[in-house]
């Protein structure tokens, strides 16, 4: 039961940090989640040589229907297990201590977390979309009960866009369950079995539609996203780490993982189609970040932006560009949670995220300056940081599939310059108006310093030596390739 425990893990640890007394609820939900994080990266060593097999696990008692509890893994799963554990692990310790229901709060990112983790391994259907639908729970609760003032209709919408995408995911699945009996006699869910008796038709059409639309509302995909930048700007900021750097991941995951290998040829006939939607998020992403003062708000626009690479890079159905679409969502994770992070941190010392409120913030806090500049380079993709090989991959792959496509793409990347530098240049040097809170604000301290640091030393290793990494994801995707 080696997977089982990667969800079984945190599970019991949010029932620990549930009943532990409020003021050992934090140690316990940090300690927790990073004895999930190390475990995740055991089982995670065995596939850096670049040859670690899927890995599967079955309790055979468990079937009716074709529903069996199968839980399988390979180099792309498995490090999205990773990541997953160790946002949860630094997003935990970055949250200082909570005065309303202090162990729920820890409770509601474990329980998180495993849901995280079950969709991840998951390869039977049934688990995947019971474990797909949990991960709404807990955080409808992050945002409504600790978000900021406008919590409760971000989470409310939250609730009501995400249950709609799983609703058409739930028909989508039923419905090719359902399908596939007919043809073949015999029910499963297993993913591994459905794309070897892929079903075809016009129903096959129309199962391919639910599906995608499920995983796009989760991305999420234009123009599918308004729920995202709300839920962004109220969550706290551990929730919006999570929510941006492994709960997106899922829609991206189930592109890559359920669409592409049970409809081939489906997704290969809507190449174009889903490029092309995959570049309005990057642009359309970009533009809108250019004309927000909220910082959450921009860092959510520019969520949207790069996840566009991930969607151009899948459905450009080349070697280089699934590549680079695998990469591009541990990339996104770091970036993007390392910027939730540092706003967090800003917002719990100045309660305040106006671009205005700021300025010549680095003559008072130096760290503050070289962490947020560092994370805003690899975010729009800087060479040398992690954020430029995984978009690199990913418009190489669209170029060879359709090259007008790749040039619309690489534009995100002039406009992510246009909105990042100007902004980082009114925050940390320009100078403070007068109603600005900069004076008040205090640097960084250790514990806060050895978080990002983490973060930084991931990002650099990646921008430099992406090879390894690669080496662990590539025999995940090289089946997906679409001839």
């Amino acid at each position: 039961m080696l997977l089982t425990w990667l969800w079984l893990l945190p599970a019991l640890g949010a029932l620990a940090a549930w009943a532990a007394p409020s003021r050992a609820a934090r140690g316990v939900g940090i300690a927790w989640s990073a004895a999930v994080l190390a475990y995740s990266l055991w089982l995670l060593l065995p596939f850096s040589s670049g040859t670690g097999p899927l890995r599967l696990e079955e309790l055979s008692g468990l079937s009716f229907h074709g529903i069996r509890y199968r839980l399988g893994v390979d180099g792309v799963s498995l490090s999205l297990c990773w990541l997953t554990a160790l946002l949860t692990t630094l997003s935990l310790a970055a949250s200082g201590v909570r005065e309303e229901r202090p162990p729920a709060y820890w409770a509601a990112f474990l329980a998180l977390e495993a849901s995280l983790m079950g969709v991840f391994t998951s390869q039977n259907l049934f688990y995947f979309y019971v474990f797909w639908d949990l991960s709404l729970i807990p955080m409808f609760f992050i945002i409504g009960l600790w978000g900021s003032q406008g919590r409760r209709f971000a989470s409310i919408k939250f609730l009501l866009y995400t249950f709609a995408g799983s609703l058409a995911l739930l028909i989508g699945i039923v419905w090719l369950a359902v399908l596939h009996e007919s043809a073949t006699g015999a029910w499963t869910w297993d993913i591994p079995a459905l794309a070897r008796t892929p079903v075809s038709g016009c129903a096959a059409g129309w199962i391919f539609a639910l599906i995608a639309l499920g995983f796009s509302v989760k991305i999420p995909l234009w123009p599918l996203h308004n729920w995202l930048p709300d839920a962004h700007t109220e969550a706290p900021a551990a929730g919006s780490v999570l929510l941006a750097g492994a709960m997106l991941k899922m829609g991206v995951y189930g592109f890559l993982k359920v669409l592409l290998p049970v409809f081939p040829v489906l997704a290969r006939e809507a190449l174009p189609w889903m490029g092309l939607l995959g570049v309005v998020n990057i642009l359309y992403g970009a533009v809108c970040a250019m004309a927000q003062t909220d910082l959450k708000r921009l860092i959510a626009f520019t969520s949207i932006s790069h996840l566009g690479f991930c969607v151009v890079g899948i459905f450009s159905g080349r070697p280089e560009g699934l590549a680079g679409a695998a990469l591009q969502m541990l990339n996104h994770g770091l970036s993007t949670g390392g910027l939730f992070l540092l706003v967090g941190m800003l917002y719990e010392r100045a309660h305040r995220r106006d671009i205005g409120d700021f300025g010549e913030l680095a003559r008072t806090a130096p760290w503050f300056a070289f962490f947020f500049g560092f994370v805003l380079l690899s975010s729009i993709g800087l060479p040398g940081l992690n954020g430029f090989v995984g978009e690199l991959l990913a418009l190489m792959g669209m170029a060879k599939a359709s090259p007008p496509l790749a040039a619309l793409g690489a534009a995100g990347a002039v406009l992510a310059a246009a909105y990042a530098i100007p902004t980082y240049q009114k925050v940390f040097w320009a100078p403070a108006g007068p109603g600005s809170v900069s004076g008040k604000i205090s640097d960084m301290d250790r514990r806060e310093r050895g978080i990002l640091w983490v973060l930084a030393a991931l990002i650099l290793w990646i921008g430099i030596y992406p090879g390894p990494l690669l080496g662990i994801l590539e025999p995940g995707v090289s089946a997906l390739v679409l001839r």
